[in-house]
């Protein structure tokens, strides 16, 4: 009688742990590279004027949980407005979260590189059909855009 004791209790632990180990690993997994795309610009500041965007896209991509790879940052913004096109692009990779990504960009304005700015993308964690922005740390230059895909893993 004691052996069956023994026995069902052993069998009862083993069920337990089982259980624990295949429910542990069906938690939800930190996701850590995430990507944002828009074909709807919302707007551009170029050097502090204010102009509403025609057209365009945008792609961010940036990792926020520590890879063996390393952490990295994507933004590429190219957007028609006031007669003009712009680009935004992220150079120089400073930092990130799940909600944004910091570095330097280089400003563009038809084809011709205007600037280089430290600045900040933000509102990247938002569901698609919400905004994002990019603004650089003096506020002069800016483009944002609403999100139309996203994609994290």
């Amino acid at each position: 009688m004691r052996v069956k004791k023994w026995v069902l209790g052993f069998i009862t632990a083993a069920l337990l742990s089982l259980t624990l180990m295949i429910s542990g690993a069906a938690a939800a997994q930190v996701t850590s590279v995430h990507s944002v795309w828009s074909t709807k610009p919302i707007q551009v500041i170029d050097n502090g004027t204010v102009y509403k965007a025609k057209a365009g896209n945008v792609i961010v991509s940036w990792t926020n949980q520590p890879l063996s790879s390393g952490d990295s940052g994507f933004f590429n913004a190219i957007v028609q407005a006031n007669g003009s096109q712009y680009e935004f692009r992220l150079v120089s990779f400073s930092s990130s979260t799940n909600d944004e990504i910091t570095g330097k960009f280089d400003i563009y304005k038809n084809n011709i590189l205007v600037t280089t700015v430290a600045g900040t993308a933000y509102g990247l964690s938002q569901p698609v059909g919400s905004y994002f922005k990019f603004y650089d740390t003096s506020q002069q230059w800016h483009v944002s855009a609403y999100i139309t895909s996203r994609f994290d893993y």
